[in-house]
């Protein structure tokens, strides 16, 4: 379950400071081990582009959409699924116990780094390595990085299929990623103005897939017989798969921010495709005793049914969302428990938003569906 939301008078008083000059963002402006991160999401945005570049901007995003509410948790990784493959990592970014994914982190001095994602695939843990810096410390405008990456990113046994003569496949990555500070200025979200640097991060990636000869070991691009045989079994492949990616982030050194106050992903026409921005001021976990009492979701992952129940009596109706943001179900909430069919879903991870008969979100959350 989410937190409340802050008072208006809290919120009146949260996030009114404008800058008169640039900001500078390092460490201590980033979550800490023990920080909670309210994040929505605007899954459709229709009329938002990155704005201009440079000092003293304005950009106002203040009425963002709210299509679904996410929390990242920043804990230790020690005792989390898939740490022991990432010894280096001092940080993870894990959501609540019915989440399948977790985020681990190295942040120092120099910098906020990724080191690789631990996932759950139905009930088989997958830990995939990649190394790639997020921000480097200090950031001012002008403070520029560029890396490479090249690893492994899985595979499957494909022995079982006797004609195509392989013991098993894998993809790799190779990507480039170029980061530049190149704005500072004020920015609008619905939780105020903020100082801001603004960040452009372009990322260029390639996955290959490879297939691995029974009879000689040896490791090749994964033939077109293969592609054909596997893809009549409803497992699509394709021997290269290119990807762009172009994400705007607006950076805070407000004490109560330590995350993007706002996430774009752009194309290259300046099309908006999604944003996710910072709801409530970044906050300690002492409060998540108090929600976890308040709902309870089961069995997670789900196969047939999933059940949730809240202390509220006041419920209304319940809406389902896949990744993308669509809604996949809605139905009525008549009491303080609901029991919902899942059978017609696709396995995956999916969110739900609960109503109140005056129609707020009250509880909002995601589940697991593997079959």
């Amino acid at each position: 379950m989410k937190k409340t939301l802050l008072s208006a008078l809290m919120l009146s008083a949260f996030g009114i400071f404008t800058a008169n000059a640039q900001i500078t963002v390092t460490g201590t402006n980033i979550a800490s081990i023990g920080d909670n991160v309210e994040q929505a999401h605007d899954t459709l945005p229709v009329t938002f582009s990155i704005g201009g570049a440079g000092p003293s901007q304005n950009w106002d995003f203040s009425q963002v959409d709210e299509d679904v509410l996410d929390t990242l948790k920043f804990r230790a990784p020690a005792g989390l699924p898939g740490a022991s493959d990432f010894p280096n990592s001092n940080m993870v970014i894990v959501e609540p116990p019915i989440d399948s994914s977790w985020t681990y982190l190295v942040k120092n001095s120099t910098g906020l780094f990724i080191e690789g994602v631990a996932q759950y695939n139905n009930t088989n843990l997958n830990t995939i390595p990649f190394a790639g810096t997020i921000i480097t410390f200090p950031s001012t405008m002008g403070t520029t990085f560029a890396g490479t990456w090249t690893g492994i990113l899985g595979g499957f046994d494909v022995s079982a299929l006797t004609v195509l003569g392989l013991d098993s496949l894998r993809i790799t990555r190779g990507s480039t990623t170029n980061s530049d500070i190149d704005a500072w200025g004020n920015v609008m979200t619905p939780m105020g103005t903020f100082a801001s640097l603004r960040q452009i991060v372009y990322s260029e990636s390639i996955d290959t897939t490879w297939e691995k000869s029974t009879a000689t070991g040896a490791w090749s691009i994964v033939s077109q017989q293969t592609i054909t045989v596997l893809g009549g079994f409803g497992v699509p492949l394709t021997q290269y798969a290119y990807d762009t990616t172009r994400t705007a982030r607006w950076w805070s050194d407000d004490v109560d921010a330590k995350f993007p106050l706002v996430e774009m992903d752009y194309e290259a026409n300046g099309d908006v495709n999604t944003i996710d921005w910072l709801k409530t001021p970044v906050y300690v976990g002492v409060n998540e005793v108090k929600n976890a009492s308040t709902i309870s979701l089961y069995p997670n992952p789900a196969a047939t049914t999933i059940t949730i129940e809240t202390v509220s009596t006041n419920n209304s109706t319940i809406a389902i969302l896949d990744v993308t943001g669509k809604m996949v179900k809605e139905l009525k909430f008549t009491a303080n428990k609901i029991t919902i069919s899942v059978t017609d879903l696709d396995n995956g991870i999916y969110f739900y938003n609960i109503y109140d008969v005056n129609g707020n979100v009250t509880n909002t959350n995601k589940f697991v569906v593997a079959k």
